[in-house]
């Protein structure tokens, strides 16, 4: 479906909703297809492509709210009638401004594949196969699991102030999570490819790496407790610096005061070499898009600049309750309503810049590479689960720790990046570095 199809079916709705007599009215529409694949014990589980579509119809009513969708794209009157009735039957929200007004069109490029939206299940079978063929490097592999999923579709948002946006966009994602037995030793490996264009991703080299980390896990060891310079992969950053911005930095956690960083705009919380910007800009990004989900262009924002809490993200609805403008960070779907969420989180710190051997530089340390655990978002403290980490012992990577634990408050962490390397990786939402911190808590035996 074409965008101006898409957009045609929001207008319908956008005036159908302006006949009931409200004050401002919205459509955000999607169509897309799904492809997905679950790969168990080295064969193909399940394998599925599905269309995905739908409308949903926000209106205001002086300060009430209504909202209503459907998967019918040609019910967009039947769902702005309900989302008026809805209006009528809510409560006024007195922090209510306005929906967004049009700000300048921005085409952010590289979003869209053709080679994804034309992507079957038997090509993706394929790259499936190719993945597993690769992951076979050692007789000591025993199990291998994964899964492959790919979107393309079109995205529309349009209001009753003159809001018209809509792009068409592909995503791609493959993974692998390999199991080694070594006798009654057994271990995990995972890793994964993602990215807007078929060519960001590598199954071979996915289903190798995660074998090869899957064996180098086995014989893993038990930490001695204590402090520990800990150098922190790209794939375990989104925990960190990831959620410091989606979560910590998210303007409606700040504003109902569940954030540790409500109330510190302005004030020093890192080291002056570092900045971290929200960016939905950048060409061909996994999480870059021209506009967000009311229709407002993304842009770059400073959240920490030289080691000094800059902004919170926004939508609408935050920015207007404290008088300043959206961000560009509204995030939905057709069957919901605006929340707040990141786009690409960037940290540069180039003072601190150093190549990735150099990182290892520590006579005794720990390689931290993923965790499945979250911060607190109320105080900023994260412990957790190393779910694979290695030892570090005169700069030379030596054994995988088994159950090893983490403490540091975010925070700290900020404050305690000595060295960042030289190896950018887009991991979901982050484009980060490693980074080295000095004197992380690890607990172990």
């Amino acid at each position: 479906m074409s965008r101006w199809e898409l957009l045609s079916f929001g207008e319908k709705a956008v005036k159908s909703a302006l006949s009931e007599g409200v004050d401002q009215a919205e459509a955000f529409l999607y169509k897309g297809k799904l492809l997905s694949i679950s790969l168990e014990k080295g064969e193909v589980k399940e394998a599925k492509s599905i269309i995905e579509k739908g409308i949903g119809v926000r209106v205001a009513i002086g300060k009430r709210i209504g909202f209503s969708y459907s998967t019918i794209l040609e019910e967009g009157d039947v769902v702005a009638k309900k989302a008026v009735q809805n209006a009528r039957a809510s409560p006024s929200d007195e922090d209510f401004r306005s929906f967004p007004e049009p700000t300048e069109p921005r085409k952010v490029e590289g979003l869209f594949d053709k080679k994804i939206a034309d992507l079957e299940i038997e090509d993706a079978v394929e790259l499936i196969k190719d993945m597993v063929e690769a992951s076979k490097v050692d007789k000591r592999i025993y199990s291998i699991g994964g899964g492959f999923f790919s979107t393309a579709g079109t995205v529309a948002v349009l209001n009753s102030l003159g809001v018209e946006r809509a792009e068409e966009l592909t995503q791609t994602y493959i993974y692998a999570y390999i199991s080694a037995r070594d006798g009654d030793d057994m271990s995990a490996g995972y890793e994964f490819n993602e990215g807007r264009h078929l060519s960001d991703i590598d199954p071979r080299w996915v289903g190798e790496e995660a074998a090869n980390l899957a064996i180098r896990s086995l014989g893993a060891i038990r930490i001695e407790t204590g402090e520990y310079d800990v150098i922190i992969d790209p794939v375990a950053m989104p925990s960190f610096i990831g959620f410091l911005v989606s979560s910590a930095a998210n303007a409606e956690n700040v504003q109902y005061g569940r954030s540790f960083l409500a109330g510190k705009l302005g004030q020093k919380i890192s080291r002056e070499e570092i900045s971290i910007f929200d960016d939905g800009t950048i060409p061909g990004a996994s999480a870059s898009v021209s506009f967000d989900g009311e229709g407002v262009s993304t842009g770059r924002t400073p959240v920490i600049q030289n080691g000094f809490l800059k902004s919170y993200i926004h939508n609408s609805y935050t920015a207007g309750k404290e008088g300043s403008k959206s961000t560009g960070n509204a995030s939905r779907s057709y069957d919901s309503l605006p929340s707040i969420d990141s786009h690409n989180v960037i940290l540069e710190a180039k003072a601190l810049e150093a190549k990735k051997d150099e990182l290892l530089d520590v006579r005794k340390g720990v390689l931290f590479k993923q965790t499945g655990d979250r911060p607190n978002l109320a105080n900023g403290e994260f412990s957790g689960l190393m779910s694979c980490a290695f030892l570090i012992e005169d700069g030379e990577i030596t054994k995988g720790l088994k159950e090893a634990s983490f403490g540091i408050n975010l925070m700290d962490f900020l404050n305690k990046i000595d060295l960042v390397g030289d190896d950018i990786r887009q991991v979901g939402s982050t484009i980060t570095p490693s980074c080295r911190v000095i004197g992380m808590r690890i607990a172990g035996k």
